[in-house]
């Protein structure tokens, strides 16, 4: 019995090793928004109060967590993750043997989710400047479950107040959303699952950093900093975002990799993520459409390949699109004004 005990401590230990990483030399000693507004949104959304856990991003046991193979598991009652690698393919010839990825399998997006808390990353960037989810956003309620909703500091960081391409996305957890947004490869969004989703990987972001920085990979340092938008580009998975990372007063970070550390919250194994940092310039990469930002520049022709656009400029209703290959023109959505769906 004893012996069964040693080896659950071990294996326990090792999930939290594993949990988070970082250099632990750089901490954001910066104290979640006591903000009054964040206690109660607008639109009859009150923000709940938070569990908080350690979170488990991989699933110890593997695929024995997840029974019905969704890639989703459950151990020590937290949300983990299967790990499963991107699929290859060989072809051999007389003279050389390659192996590449399997794009459409590395870049699975279940039920919509991954491509969309990606979008909210780049969202998050280009409208508040900067990835501190902790204090930007709270869980809230409006009347169907638990939600993730701008908090008051957040909204203040936005120049028009309203945060329009992150609202717009957090938008799609509302019911009149489920099954109407479409990704390629014809998958529709589940707005329970994105909820759910959103709300979980939240609170393993609050409970990362609220770890003391201890030497270990237990907690989630990141340097104080701003980002700044420079360009989107055709990327791995569909739409690379890329942003100059630097510190308030505008000098180089230290440790610009760190910013890894604050997308937990979206989910740092999500294929969409795909977080890069080279020199001063960190990068991700959702899908087209989704974020109003430098959009315009990659677009070609009249008819946008998209099946759902926000745009905060355009109108866009009945103007042309294409949905999986075939022409429609965008109607505007019922759950949100600047969201327009290719029908």
């Amino acid at each position: 019995m004893r012996f069964g005990r040693a080896i659950l401590l071990s294996l326990s230990s090792a999930a939290l090793l594993g949990a988070c990483s970082g250099d632990p030399t750089v901490d954001d000693a910066t104290p979640p928004t006591s903000d009054p507004s964040d206690s109660q949104q607008g639109e009859g959304v009150v923000l709940g109060t938070s569990w908080e856990a350690l979170s488990y991003p991989y699933c110890m046991y593997g695929a024995w967590s997840d029974p019905d193979g969704d890639g989703w598991g459950w151990e020590f009652n937290h949300s983990c993750i299967v790990y499963k690698p991107p699929a290859t393919t060989t072809t051999t010839n007389t003279n050389t043997t390659t192996t590449t990825t399997n794009t459409s399998t590395a870049c699975k997006n279940p039920e919509g989710t991954d491509s969309v808390m990606a979008a909210l990353a780049v969202s998050a960037a280009k409208e508040m400047g900067r990835w501190q989810p902790t204090q930007d956003f709270a869980i809230g309620n409006q009347g169907y479950g638990e939600i993730l909703v701008i908090s008051g500091t957040g909204r203040g960081r936005c120049a028009d107040g309203a945060c329009a391409n992150t609202q717009a996305l957090l938008d799609f957890q509302k019911p009149a959303a489920d099954g109407q947004v479409i990704f390629p490869g014809n998958v529709k969004l589940s707005s329970v699952a994105l909820a759910s989703r959103l709300v979980a990987k939240y609170r393993d972001q609050q409970a990362c950093e609220k770890q003391p920085s201890n030497g270990g990979t237990t907690n989630c340092p990141a340097e104080q900093h701003q980002l700044i938008f420079q360009r989107s580009e055709k990327g791995g998975c569909d739409t690379n975002y890329y942003f100059v990372a630097k510190k308030l007063d505008g000098t180089p970070l230290q440790y610009p990799g760190q910013l890894k550390n604050k997308l937990l919250w979206a989910d740092r194994v999500n294929p969409y993520i795909n977080f890069q940092s080279v020199g001063e310039v960190v990068s991700i990469d959702p899908t087209y459409g989704l974020d109003d930002i430098g959009d315009e520049a990659t677009s070609t022709g009249a008819c946008q390949a998209t099946c759902a656009k926000i745009s905060l400029h355009s109108d866009l209703q009945d103007t042309c699109c294409s949905c999986l290959g075939v022409t429609k023109s965008f109607k505007r959505s019922k759950f949100n004004a600047i969201t327009y769906l290719c029908q």
